[in-house]
């Protein structure tokens, strides 16, 4: 690429300085790899293959921006002889904005939230002093490097993608032909996709999106409608975005300021930078702690070293399972489980009142103990879950043992949708395995653990809890609101769905070719729906695709569920 000599970019060669490593991400003419230095180069580095239609597009503004501290950094190319632009480029190895929110597993503060906010207002008032409109803000194309809970300036965030980037003084005469995202986008695009409209300030109305975005829990915007095209009508009808819950006045009079019809009237990106820098808030979101908890009991039923004895531990799904057995009593084979978190309402009502049930795991109950520990005492399955046996093959099942179990499955959703409740995390590693045979259905024993995620069966309850999300199998509903809401017996449904479709993959991952949630989400809000499995019985094929009807009122329900396996003949 004739480019690359003006940039002075170091050269580097395939098996002589780098190796790629696994797929990361895949277009039809762009490819990501993770990659790894054979020389003694220590930085965590991918490796772009792009193609020369793609490169003229986009590799330039790499290089053009390249070296700014919050941008994406370019570190060399690969020649080749396949025509291929091939790019050696830094890894961040917390993934991108979007993805670190879905999973929820971190605590990024709004303090943390205002200081990535003004590292892309620095970035992109750089991108705007070369001319350069970004085109594509939104959380998923910025990258985490570093997260630092306990200091806020020790957090680090770089912009990347320039995908759908285009030069202010320089119109291509294909530019009308790019994907225009049409939630993030400024109004004045949507009225005329033209160039003119294209500048400083469209990027700063995306800009707002992207501050709204992160403080709703990477929650889509207009998350509660499902069409693009009524998104592009509503917002020519000047219908924006409402406030974040609990979001900092200051970042909100922000935000609007961003969205003025009028983009003379928007600030600057310097002018962001500059409030952002000098804006004081508090972490005042809601956090998992703050939702009405269940009361821990005071007296417990069993005391630890007492009643029951902890021992080694084992490679649990949920929190860290330890091997435990009876001091003084005949009962069957128990785990204790080290909760990390206080149980919710609806986690510690399930496992305290609403249990019995001959498909859901018997809990016991919480037990004493002098170690400050939240400890749940359950019954142990003897062959671990259900992924773990399929995708190792000491489980394969036949078709009409799967639907026996699925029927089983169901059977344990009607008793936990009897209570008010969903589960809002079925999956095959979810279900735990007591007797198996793979031919003989009546010889097979399961059921269903970890209430972790249950929420309450509403969909329009807003949950404030900032918990994972399960994006590859997840409900389309709950990915549009981030998790907080939509959550129902029918969204429960939709996550049946894939957990059969998981079972009759031999424990295939969903999704797999994807690596990050936010790519996952991408896909399935793109209306990509999972393939048909190998070999998979008609019949099964048939009702895991009306599990995944994008209207959750048109999926039946588990009542209907059970009716369908139960009126499956064997083939």
């Amino acid at each position: 690429m004739a480019i690359l000599s003006k940039y002075k970019l170091d050269e580097y060669q395939y098996g002589v300085h780098i190796q790629k490593g696994d797929q990361l991400y895949m277009m039809s003419q762009k490819k990501i790899y993770f990659g790894k230095w054979i020389t003694r180069r220590e930085e965590a580095i991918i490796i772009i293959e792009m193609s020369e239609t793609i490169a003229e597009r986009e590799a330039l503004f790499y290089l053009e921006v390249n070296g700014h501290d919050n941008i994406i950094r370019t570190l060399g190319y690969v020649e080749n002889s396949l025509n291929l632009t091939i790019f050696i480029q830094e890894y961040a190895p917390q993934g991108d904005l979007a993805d670190c929110l879905m999973d929820n597993q971190l605590n990024i503060t709004v303090p943390i939230l205002v200081e990535m906010f003004t590292q892309v207002a620095d970035a992109m008032s750089y991108i705007a002093s070369k001319k350069i409109v970004h085109g594509d803000l939104g959380c998923r194309n910025v990258l985490v490097f570093q997260l630092d809970s306990s200091e806020t300036k020790n957090n680090l965030v770089k912009i990347t993608d320039f995908g759908l980037a285009r030069w202010i003084d320089h119109p291509e005469s294909n530019e009308n032909e790019l994907d225009v995202p049409i939630r993030y986008c400024a109004p004045e695009i949507l009225r005329n996709n033209c160039h003119s409209n294209y500048s400083e300030k469209s990027d700063v109305y995306s800009m707002g999106v992207l501050i709204w975005e992160a403080l709703s829990n990477s929650e889509i915007p207009y998350s509660s409608v499902a069409d693009d095209k009524e998104v592009r009508r509503m917002k020519l009808n000047n219908n924006k975005l409402t406030k974040p819950r609990s979001c900092d006045d200051k970042l909100w009079n922000l935000m609007k300021n961003c969205w003025h019809n009028n983009s003379s009237d928007r600030p600057t990106f310097e002018q962001i930078k500059e409030r952002l820098s000098n804006m004081k808030v508090s972490d005042n979101r809601d956090l998992r702690s703050s939702v009405s908890f269940h009361e821990l009991p005071v007296h417990y039923e069993y005391e630890l070293n007492v009643d029951i004895a902890m021992h080694n531990l084992l490679n649990g799904q949920f929190g860290r399972t330890y091997e435990a057995e009876w001091i003084s009593r005949e009962e069957r084979s128990i785990v204790l489980i080290v909760m990390e978190e206080e149980p919710s309402e609806y986690e510690a009502l399930f496992y305290t009142n609403f249990n019995r049930h001959d498909h859901i795991l018997h809990t016991f109950g919480f037990v004493g103990n002098n170690r400050g520990l939240i400890l749940l005492l359950q019954e142990r399955a003897p062959y671990g879950n259900l992924q773990v046996l399929l995708r190792n093959g000491h489980y394969q099942p036949s078709q009409f043992v799967l639907i026996t179990i699925f029927l089983k499955i169901v059977e344990a959703m009607i008793y936990v949708i009897s209570k008010g409740i969903v589960h809002g995390n079925l999956c095959c590693a979810n279900v735990l395995v007591f007797q198996m045979d793979p031919s003989q259905p009546t010889k097979n024993l399961v059921k269903l653990a970890n209430f972790g995620l249950a929420h309450k069966n509403d969909p329009s309850f807003v949950d404030d809890r900032r918990l994972p999300i399960p994006v590859r199998y997840c409900a389309l509903e709950i990915l549009r609101s981030a998790g907080q809401s939509n959550y129902s017996e029918l969204s429960d449904v939709y996550s049946m769905g894939v957990l059969m479709w998981e079972a009759c993959s031999k424990g295939k991952v969903p999704y797999e070719s994807s690596i990050t949630n936010s790519e996952v989400r991408q896909r399935k809000l793109n209306d990509e729906k999972l393939p048909e499995p190998f070999m998979c019985d008609p019949q099964i094929w048939s009702i895991m695709e009306e599990c995944w009807l994008n209207e959750p009122t048109i999926r039946y329900n588990f009542q209907e569920m059970k009716k369908r396996f139960s009126d499956i003949s064997p083939e």
